[in-house]
């Protein structure tokens, strides 16, 4: 068998837990499969950051197929640019000259609520994409309906669904997940209501203020509540949480170096969690938690019916939403223990689909049929895992601000030579002094 070398368009960060453990979950379930022999991913960058032909011409020259994904790409409003319509920076010139096959992997359509449709170029953009692609999988069925009308009747069929890699955790990380934990009212919350749910009508303090007073009654009879911000933005809510005086424990999971595993440990022993973000209910819920959440946002509900659960995404703007909380998450402690077994069960459906989707993957690029099996990492390899990607992290910080300086470096050029500034001014002072550490963190200086 040979072993296929993928470059991985990702997104490393410690600000949002569900992308800090997202991204590896998609590297560590293709290294995985076949015992480890199909799949390596040799090179990664920023898939927000600007694709030059410089680095196309490396994909074209070192690598067999090129992964790109997962997350909720397909969103305008989040890395805004004219050159895709979509998250991923690559102009439709560069995306032409890749000559290597794509793997669109577990990629989600992340519109929010009444937001305005895609621009120009995402059409043609996406359906180049596909036409580049080898697989083009999205992470919830919603998300395969709600962008098949953007693409040509002729290849609707190919789009194809991929569940979220971090809906796998039990399988990626077996000795740290739990098949029973105690049967027992606790529940840990993350909430963040922001500007695009406010467009849509939502009131933040409202949904705040109702979520806390129905935890607070919780904790009255006797639940022990816990608070865990994936995200800088959700620690408004957590302050809410703690100025109540509710909280049992705090567990924050962004802006800390060493959380990449730390989520994962944490949610194998929670019961239930109450969220808003998407990987709010994917990340527990790939090791056992029962995820209740508000359907603040189209994913929420996407991922909630995917699980068989819809009612599980409850409306925080309907009528009696204090009232359906409190039943809901109720009920789902009464029936914790079947609830587990239940969601076991999908848990266990979505890793034979990612096993047979990666069977078709490698059968595409090589012709050849591979049983699906999977390897999953050891604790040791977990922890030069996480060596690696805080590595990985900090190179793709330093190429960041190289080549932001170097655009910024440019344009001071072009502006100095169209009023014939003369040559020794074409780096102004300013920019001169900032370039000075970059050539020195670059130099190992």
């Amino acid at each position: 068998m040979k072993r296929l070398r993928l470059f991985h368009f990702d997104i490393k960060t410690y600000g949002n837990y569900g992308d800090t453990l997202l991204f590896e979950t998609v590297r560590e379930l293709f290294e995985g499969f076949a015992g480890g022999d199909a799949f390596e991913i040799v090179q990664s960058r920023q898939l927000r950051d600007p694709v030059t032909a410089r680095l196309v011409d490396f994909i074209n020259e070192n690598v067999d197929a090129v992964v790109v994904g997962g997350g909720g790409l397909f969103l305008s409003d989040t890395n805004p640019n004219q050159r895709s319509g979509w998250q991923w920076n690559i102009s439709l010139d560069l995306l032409r000259r890749i000559e290597k096959p794509l793997i669109i992997f577990a990629v989600g359509n992340n519109r929010f609520i009444d937001q305005p449709d895609f621009e120009d170029p995402f059409r043609e953009h996406v359906n180049l994409t596909l036409e580049k692609s080898v697989f083009f999988g999205l992470r919830n069925h919603g998300s395969v309906e709600t962008i098949k009308p953007y693409i040509t009747e002729s290849n609707r069929d190919r789009v194809t669904y991929q569940p979220c890699p971090t809906t796998l955790s039990s399988f990626l990380y077996p000795d740290l997940f739990r098949d029973e934990i105690p049967h027992e009212r606790r529940i840990s919350a993350e909430s963040i209501v922001g500007k695009r749910q406010a467009r849509a009508g939502f009131d933040a303090d409202k949904i705040y203020a109702d979520q806390v007073d129905v935890l607070a009654k919780l904790s009255g009879e006797g639940w022990r509540i816990e608070s865990v911000p994936h995200a800088r933005a959700d620690m408004g809510f957590h302050d809410r949480l703690t100025e109540r005086g509710i909280v049992d424990s705090e567990h924050v999971l962004w802006g800390n170096r060493d959380v990449l595993y730390q989520g994962i440990e944490y949610f194998a022993g929670l019961p239930m969690i109450l969220g808003t973000r998407g990987h709010a209910q994917m990340v527990p819920f790939g090791m056992g938690a029962i995820p209740l959440s508000l359907y603040v946002h189209h994913k929420i509900r996407y991922f909630a019916t995917d699980i068989g659960h819809a009612d599980w995404a409850i409306d925080p703007r309907a009528d009696g939403f204090q009232d359906t909380l409190y039943r809901t998450i109720n009920e789902a402690y009464e029936r914790q223990p079947e609830l587990r077994k239940e969601l076991a069960g999908v848990r266990q459906g979505f890793f034979d689909t990612s096993m047979d989707n990666l069977s078709t993957i490698y059968k595409n690029l090589t012709g050849e049929t591979v049983t699906p099996s999977f390897r999953a990492l050891t604790p040791q390899e977990r922890r030069t895992a996480a060596r690696a990607y805080d590595s990985s992290m900090r190179f793709d910080k330093l190429e960041q601000d190289n080549g932001r300086l170097k655009r910024e470096l440019n344009k001071a050029r072009k502006d100095l030579e169209a009023v014939g500034g003369p040559r020794k001014q074409l780096v102004p002072d300013g920019l001169r002094r900032r370039l000075r550490p970059l050539r020195k963190r670059l130099m190992g200086g």
